[in-house]
């Protein structure tokens, strides 16, 4: 269930990317989630979990700072018990953008479904944060997540 917005508040954006955006010659998406996380005075923290790439995080850090924003933190979780570290919890409490990557995403759900990360950032957009994210790192933002299938045959 998404969380609720708060009274006098506006739910932030939600930024979903099918994939495979381009990062080096055409950033116009990447761009936008950056400027409604704030602009120049965006604060994002780029979740590369569901990457098992280790260049991942590092990438998007220098892309939405070459973009403009202010400050960008890379924080991977690579166990559960991550996600109830105080610190990580505070980082994200002063985002205004928080940003999924693509990959695995059962690993993503695995390692992030129902811990305070995730109950912390649907709360965060209910306030306004925005929250985004590219292939895997899209389909965890819906509150029901799309995990496998069947082809439809014809």
């Amino acid at each position: 269930m998404p969380s609720r917005v708060p009274q006098g508040r506006k739910r932030g954006w939600i930024v979903a990317i099918g994939g495979a955006e381009n990062k080096e010659n055409d950033r116009r998406i990447l761009e936008r989630f950056v400027r409604v996380a704030g602009g120049a005075r965006a604060d994002i923290v780029v979740i590369p979990t569901a990457s098992r790439v280790h260049e991942t995080g590092a990438r998007y850090e220098q892309v939405f700072s070459d973009i403009g924003a202010r400050r960008v933190t890379v924080m991977d979780f690579d166990t559960r018990r991550d996600c109830q570290e105080g610190g990580r919890l505070k980082r994200l409490e002063e985002a205004g953008g928080v940003f999924f990557t693509g990959g695995n995403q059962l690993r993503l759900t695995t390692l992030l479904g129902g811990t305070p990360v995730a109950k912390l950032i649907r709360a965060a957009n209910a306030r306004g944060v925005t929250v985004g994210g590219t292939s895997a790192g899209a389909s965890i933002l819906c509150e029901h997540m799309i995990a496998a299938g069947m082809r439809a045959r014809r």
